[in-house]
């Protein structure tokens, strides 16, 4: 048997250097053993094509379909024994993963074979649950991404997104949802009966998960923040301000101190920045912070730090992302310069400033379909990310600054996409009826 994997404290990880950025190391997942599993077939089937999901999409390795030669080799011999690591090195394969169900329990088998390393899984407790269970998979995921790669997964990660739907008078509504990183375990977590847009995850304390978040409703005409939370029993929200005027494209900055938004009480719309505390709400007044003549500012993000912010404008003629330095309270507007950044594209929307700093994500029209960019501040570049038909807007990064969830809208209406820079082949993670836009990454 090998080493225990979800009880390593005292063993140090066994870390992968990729040898390009784009690299993706072969993995190969046996068809899940089934002995007495206390559990009907579909239901792990359901639980096992999470796993796979996992496996596949997690930026680090190349998940291998199943083929009956390479199901001969793990299925040899007893549950612990995962044939030789020379067998799975002439196939240039780097990691096996085995797994059985009984009695309601997962044990699972993971080999590196170049290390010749195992590591083990036994008796995962399974509750026939399938949101609880989807989570205890997402989890297991986890484990095995920092073991191999010392780095945390985002398989337990959640985002929140708008639906938008015709109601039963055919009037256009929408609401904010809450799922897992892979577009399961969907829940309704606002009931505001109007259209709402734009959510935005208020970053959650060090070692917590993220449960409030910003968004835009306009309920009563005017579009106007409201603070909303993913543990409220009934959907319930407060605004963020009495302010006059339109409020809109809230974003939080990872420090938790202030709030970013648009507004046009000035009559045109600008930059604002509002002091904040999740615990008490809106502190003092909000501060403008960016103005153009006859222009029009939109969708500002935060750079990790809390000092920068990019937004779009179309001061110079089209929209293009811009960055600035945030100013000091009573600071000039005059005095303030933004740097142009998206000089390939100039109809560039919605920008998402990495959690790492290295990079901004936005979209832009590209031979006629908007697709998702990345500014490099590194290398000072710009490069497309996504391809083909369907208009992609509105990205969002994962906590591990790889992952990208989008929404794209063609003529079925609007769905979410997972996506990773190492892995550009984007997955459809939504389902149901009604429109999807505008994901937000929570932790």
């Amino acid at each position: 048997m090998g080493a225990p994997l979800l009880a390593v404290e005292d063993k140090e990880p066994i870390v992968v250097r990729l040898e390009t950025e784009a690299r993706l190391l072969p993995l190969y997942a046996s068809h899940w053993i089934r002995e007495n599993p206390g559990f009907e077939a579909a239901y792990l089937d359901k639980l096992e094509k999470v796993l796979r999901f996992d496996l596949g999409h997690n930026g680090a390795t190349a998940l291998l379909p199943i083929n009956g030669e390479n199901e001969t080799l793990a299925s040899k011999g007893p549950f612990d024994h995962l044939s030789s690591p020379e067998t799975w090195q002439a196939q240039r394969i780097y990691y096996v993963v085995k797994a059985k169900v009984s009695d309601k329990k997962l044990s699972l088998r993971l080999m590196t074979v170049n290390a010749n390393a195992n590591r083990a899984v036994d008796a995962l407790p399974l509750t026939g649950d399938l949101a609880q269970d989807r989570r205890k998979i997402h989890k297991l995921a986890d484990t095995i991404h920092k073991e191999l790669f010392g780095k945390e997964g985002i398989a337990s990660t959640r985002f929140i997104y708008t639906v938008k739907y015709q109601d039963t008078s055919k009037k256009w509504v929408s609401d904010v949802w809450e799922a897992d990183y892979d577009g399961g375990n969907p829940r309704q977590v606002t009931r505001a009966m109007g259209l709402t847009v734009t959510p935005a995850c208020i970053p959650a304390e060090s070692g917590k998960s993220s449960g409030s978040f910003l968004y835009v409703s306009y309920l009563n005409g005017q579009p106007k923040i409201y603070i909303g939370s993913c543990n409220s029993q009934d959907g319930s929200s407060k605004r963020l301000t009495l302010m006059r005027g339109n409020q809109l494209m809230p974003t939080v900055s990872k420090q938790r101190d202030k709030i970013a938004f648009v507004s046009d009480i000035t009559g045109n719309p600008d930059l604002f920045i509002q002091p904040f505390s999740p615990e008490s709400g809106a502190i003092g007044k909000p501060q403008q912070i960016f103005a153009a003549y006859k222009a029009t500012q939109g969708t500002p993000t935060f750079s990790p730090d809390g000092k920068q912010i990019a937004f779009v404008s179309n001061k110079d003629g089209s929209a293009r992302i811009y960055i600035i330095t945030i100013p000091a309270p009573g600071a000039s507007l005059k005095g303030i310069k933004a740097l142009l950044i998206s000089k390939q594209n100039r109809e560039s929307t919605a920008p998402a400033w990495s959690p790492d700093g290295t990079k901004l994500a936005y979209c832009a029209m590209t031979n006629g379909v908007r697709q998702i960019w990345i500014y490099d501040f590194d290398k000072k570049e710009e490069r497309q990310i996504t391809q083909g038909q369907g208009n992609k807007e509105n990205p969002a990064w994962a906590p591990n600054s790889l992952h990208l969830i989008y929404n794209s809208t063609g003529n079925s209406g609007s769905e979410l996409f997972l996506i990773n820079l190492n892995q550009p082949q984007a997955a459809k993670i939504s389902s149901g009826s009604g429109e999807k836009r505008f994901p937000n990454w929570g932790s």
